[in-house]
Order: structure tokens, then C-alpha cells, then sequence
């Protein structure tokens, strides 16, 4: 059982470790026009043991059409995953936990809304602050989001938060559209 702590301990360390090197690290290098449609999906495959774990409801809402941003896929799908996860993680004390995933488009911009009904942030404005935490000790280290700003940044965007007013939190993500971003036209 000591063993088995150690290595517990030891996987710990190494997520807080890259947890700070991608928070350390700046992006750019891989950017390449893509659709905005795939990142999500690809986002919720990865998240799909949490969600079978925890049977959490998603609801998905996206455009027939291609959204196309430029951007780094990898670096996307993080910001996603992140937002899935504290979404998931919010709606433990609901009888019946839901996210609703939402992407719209208008002539300049795309918009990822990831939207719970858990009981909504209590603090918006340090909410993007590098280690600050609602969790409990061991269950996050408050660096999650402020990659996740950091990130969207990166790729020309903005990620807000709100509370929604029937319970619940909504965190969105607009992003240029392709021919925006770069100048050049969307594929």
C-alpha cells in the first residue's frame, strides 16, 4: 500500500508539473485553419469515460457548415477539455447534471458556449487568475483556466465567464473566423 501511495503521489506531481510547463509555454508554431466542429467533438471522445462515469446528459448544438478558425488544434482541444471538465466537476451536487454545448457563427467571429447547471461561480473576477481554486486541496491547482485564457489569447480570442440567473454557470469562447485571424480566406 506504501508503494501504491508513492506512485499515486508521483502521478500527482507530474500533473502539477505539466500543468505549469503549459502554462509556462507560449504556442503559435502549429497554427492551421480548422473547423471548429471537430475540436469539439474531438474534445468530448476524450472526455467520454468521465462523462460514462459520471452520466452527465451533453447536449450539442453546432452548425451543418464548417466553422473555420486558425488556431493550434491541440491547444483548442485543452481549452475544451478544461472547460468540459470543471462543467462536469460543477454538476456533482445536481440531481440531474447537464452541460449544453453550443456553437454559433456570425461574419466575423465563432462562439463556443459550455454551459452547466451547477450552483455557478462564486467569484467571477479571480476566476482566470493563475492558482485560484474552488476545489478542494489535491483536486486542482487553479491553473487550468488561466491556461485556458492564456491559450484563447494566443489564438486572437477572448474566454469569459458568467452566471446564468436559473443556476449554473456559462463559459464562452469567440474566436476570428479564418479570414479574420489572418487575413486569408477561410478554406
Amino acid at each position: 500500500s506504501s508503494f501504491q501511495r508513492i506512485d499515486d503521489l508521483i502521478e500527482r506531481m507530474g500533473a502539477i508539473t505539466r500543468q505549469l510547463k503549459s502554462y509556462a509555454r507560449k504556442g503559435g508554431e502549429a497554427f492551421e485553419a480548422l473547423d471548429v466542429r471537430s475540436s469539439i467533438s474531438s474534445a468530448l471522445s476524450m472526455m467520454e469515460p468521465q462523462l460514462k462515469r459520471r452520466q452527465v446528459r451533453i447536449t450539442r448544438n453546432m452548425p451543418r457548415d464548417p466553422v473555420v478558425v486558425v488556431g493550434d488544434k491541440v491547444r483548442l482541444e485543452q481549452v475544451l477539455i478544461n472547460l468540459l471538465r470543471n462543467a462536469i466537476d460543477a454538476t456533482k451536487a445536481a440531481a440531474a447534471p447537464k452541460v449544453d454545448i453550443l456553437l454559433t457563427a456570425d461574419s466575423e467571429s465563432a462562439r463556443i458556449s459550455v454551459r452547466d447547471n451547477g450552483p455557478g461561480v462564486a467569484d467571477l473576477d479571480k476566476l482566470f487568475e493563475p492558482f485560484y481554486t474552488t476545489k478542494a486541496p489535491g483536486d486542482g491547482v487553479g491553473l487550468g483556466l488561466a491556461i485556458s485564457s492564456g491559450i484563447v489569447n494566443d489564438l486572437g480570442g477572448r474566454l469569459t465567464a458568467k452566471n446564468v440567473s436559473n443556476g449554473g454557470a456559462v463559459f464562452e469562447i469567440s474566436l476570428p473566423l479564418a479570414d479574420f485571424a489572418t487575413g486569408q480566406a477561410a478554406e
